[in-house]
């Protein structure tokens, strides 16, 4: 079936209505100051490589910026690059038809669904949910507090039987992604971030049967709807669209009274008020939405998500705590209450369209303070003492392109320091040992070289196209903000210090930054902002890994660093609206950092104190858990740690002084002084530097071994120009 007959005939399935801006607005406003959070509840305890061009995707109306290009990458890197990933796109999970008409996503919240047996849960927020082939399951988990974590306990607390089916995927956008059914029984199932019922859509007429792991003790239909208590202390409200009831059929079994046709709609209920409220909105389905940003002002970036309704009314979604401190006019459904979840308690809300601003605050290539020529002269020191040891032979480079990423920035570092203090004779030579060793990669020439995927139309390495664990997954999508992060960072700097090599380049370098930050659907060769998640506000960095936890993301800052960098290289190529909508992301994944990541930065006890009690940091962010570890140990340095790297100028975003002021003597400086290694101690200590600047120079200042990233002029330079406002 063409793609445009699919999504005609889903259109019809949902019933979508068009509706203008004005339609979309809340009938009712209320104030945006949020009421009291409750009280958290306690917890106990080998195909051939296709060199042919794919299908263009026509430009859509809620694309974020144009495209960087929309060259083919072999075009620009030359066919001999074009490879075919050994991790297949798994058509009985996902469908051909859409795969073959836009790039699959290889970061998505619901990529679980695509991987493997398509049998992990995804995390929609408040529930989580699994597509099994002869059933959909529902959960509302438990939150669980442990010292080193806080986890979602998975339950089945719904079964909805399907027997005899297969179940697709068969369409997706920035908020949703939709799975149909086939077989006995045709349904969909729109998967929408946020939603507050779970839904599945009936198409073909049956007597509906769920099931639940806990035993059922009482029905009441009084409604005209079913409300069910389970011996867990729930209560679950199901609706069936034509009226249809449900009557118990088992100790934990129900069965319909009659023929099932049209959605079917699952919400826990948290409070006797909620009932009539969540019965209000019975008709509106959320299946989707889109999200616009409007970055025309240079201090503040508008933030829009309109919600796709099938069927008439305002639906109910459920706001995240960053969510709720930001938007505008949102009418708060307060007689539902809301849902306490790992990352804190979601409040509902009810209209189709949310809108928010991001505060956006100064940031450029240089440090938010100007350098005071008290520095320059030690900054000179540094600068000729790591520009000269800047190694001429690429071969002693790293050859991943995570470490490699990390030492063409810290080269890139030193030339911009030399430029910003006079130094032209350091400048010219660091930033002609960037392009040194960059060339090797533009070129393909070195040992592992970067491969236009076909299979997922991504540029991974060489290395990572049949290896799952080379260069950290690469080849499987993993970290790719982080990686080409640095590389793109190194491009900006390059652009800003001899424009005429990039422009030389350009189509090769924009290969990068569309691979991870592609902001317009024209671009076919590229999923759209393959990392980022427009309702987490944060990016994923899991690649194509299933996890029972889902969707996961380590280093805030590298993210800040991967956002960083296309900003710079937007401004520097003189693409101005691309840069402003990625600043305007950028602001974002910062402000979400320091809300999930930061214990009690932006928003004061969002966790419980059972983990909180001791520390001040996330070390890992899954969809529906957080670890105080890393993936590469759990010594505290490198928890705090890799929050931090690597220090530029967009570090001010988030090392804000009154957190650091908090947490400095309860907690980083010990972690400091406790460090195993330099290159840790000095990532700790150097966030010091906006509350005291001497003192932290004076704790650096016997450093001698720097992490791969970071050099000792860029120490000197971040200490001496980082602000010290809140």
């Amino acid at each position: 079936m063409p793609l445009s007959e699919r999504i005609r005939k889903l259109a019809e399935r949902f019933n979508i209505p068009h509706h203008t801006p004005e339609q979309h607005l809340p009938s009712v406003a209320s104030s945006a100051v949020l009421p009291a959070v409750p009280p958290r509840p306690e917890v106990t305890s080998a195909r051939c490589a296709q060199t042919a061009e794919p299908p263009a995707c026509s430009s859509s109306a809620n694309d974020l910026a144009p495209p960087w290009s929309t060259t083919y990458p072999l075009q620009a890197i030359g066919s001999s690059r074009a490879g075919v990933n050994s991790y297949k796109i798994n058509y009985e999970l996902l469908s051909k038809t859409l795969a073959q008409a836009r790039p699959v996503p290889t970061n998505a919240w619901w990529q679980n669904l695509a991987l493997e047996n398509g049998d992990q849960p995804v995390v929609t927020a408040p529930y989580m949910i699994k597509c099994l082939h002869d059933s959909m399951v529902i959960c509302m988990p438990t939150v669980l507090n442990e010292n080193k974590f806080i986890a979602s306990v998975w339950h089945d607390d719904w079964k909805v039987h399907l027997p005899g089916c297969h179940r697709q995927i068969v369409d997706y956008d920035e908020l949703s992604v939709t799975v149909e059914y086939s077989g006995p029984v045709q349904a969909t199932v729109p998967l929408v971030k946020g939603a507050a019922f779970a839904t599945i859509i009936i198409d073909s007429p049956l007597e509906l049967k769920l099931s639940t792991i806990h035993a059922i003790t009482n029905v009441d239909v009084s409604l005209g709807a079913t409300v069910v208590q389970l011996n867990n202390d729930t209560t679950w409200l199901i609706i069936c669209e034509n009226g249809t009831l449900m009557q118990q059929s088992g100790v934990s079994d129900l069965s319909s009274t009659g023929n099932v046709q049209g959605a079917v709609r699952l919400a826990l209920v948290t409070k006797h008020s909620a009932t009539s409220a969540l019965l209000s909105a019975k008709d509106a389905v959320p299946v989707g939405g889109s999200v616009s940003i409007n970055a025309e002002n240079e201090e503040t970036a508008e933030f829009t998500i309109n919600w796709k309704v099938r069927g008439s009314g305002d639906p109910l979604l459920c706001a995240l705590p960053h969510h709720q401190y930001s938007l505008i006019d949102a009418l708060r459904e307060d007689a539902i209450g809301g849902y306490w979840t790992y990352k804190g308690f979601m409040q509902v809300i009810r209209g189709r369209q949310w809108r928010w601003y991001e505060n956006i605050e100064p940031l450029g290539f240089a440090g938010a303070v100007p350098l005071a020529c008290e520095h320059k002269e030690k900054l000179q020191e540094l600068v000729a003492v790591d520009a000269q040891s800047l190694p001429e032979d690429t071969a002693s480079l790293p050859q991943d392109p995570y470490f490699f990423g990390k030492a063409l920035a810290r080269a890139a570092r030193i030339a911009l320091i030399a430029d910003e203090i006079g130094d032209a004779c350091n400048r010219d030579l660091a930033i002609s040992r960037a392009i040194e060793w960059f060339m090797p990669w533009i070129n393909g020439t070195n040992p592992n070289p970067l491969i236009y995927d076909t299979e997922w139309r991504g540029i991974v390495s060489k290395a990572g196209l049949n290896d799952p664990h080379a260069d950290f997954g690469q080849g499987r999508y993993n970290d790719h903000h982080f990686h080409y992060g640095y590389f793109i960072y190194a491009a900006a700097v390059i652009a800003k210090l001899n424009p005429q090599w990039v422009a030389e380049h350009q189509e090769s370098i924009d290969l990068l930054v569309r691979d991870y930050c592609n902001l317009n659907s024209s671009d076919s060769s590229f999923p759209l902002f393959r990392c980022f998640d427009m309702y987490e506000g944060s990016s994923w960095a899991a690649g194509l890994f299933p996890f029972a936890d889902s969707r996961n993301q380590e280093s805030t800052s590298e993210a800040i660093n991967a956002y960083y960098g296309a900003y710079l290289y937007a401004q520097a190529t003189n693409r101005l609206e691309i840069a402003r909508v990625v600043r305007a992301m950028l602001q974002l994944e910062a402000r979400t950092a320091r809300t999930y990541w930061h214990l009690d930065d932006l928003i004061p006890d969002l966790y419980s104190s059972v983990y909180s009690c001791d520390k001040a940091i996330v070390g890992i962010m899954w969809s529906s858990k957080l670890d105080y570890t890393t993936f590469f140990g759990a010594n505290p340095e490198f928890i705090y740690g890799i929050q931090l790297l690597p220090y530029t100028p967009a570090s001010s975003l988030l090392i804000k002084s009154r957190w650091i002021k908090e947490i400095w003597p309860k907690y980083l400086q010990t972690v400091a002084d406790e460090s195993q290694t330099e290159p840790w101690r000095e990532i700790i200590d150097l966030a010091y530097g906006v509350i005291d600047k001497s003192k932290t120079l004076e704790r650096i200042g016997h450093i001698t071994n720097h992490d791969d990233g970071n050099s000792a002029s860029n120490s000197y330079y971040w200490v001496a120009t980082c602000s010290s406002l809140q």
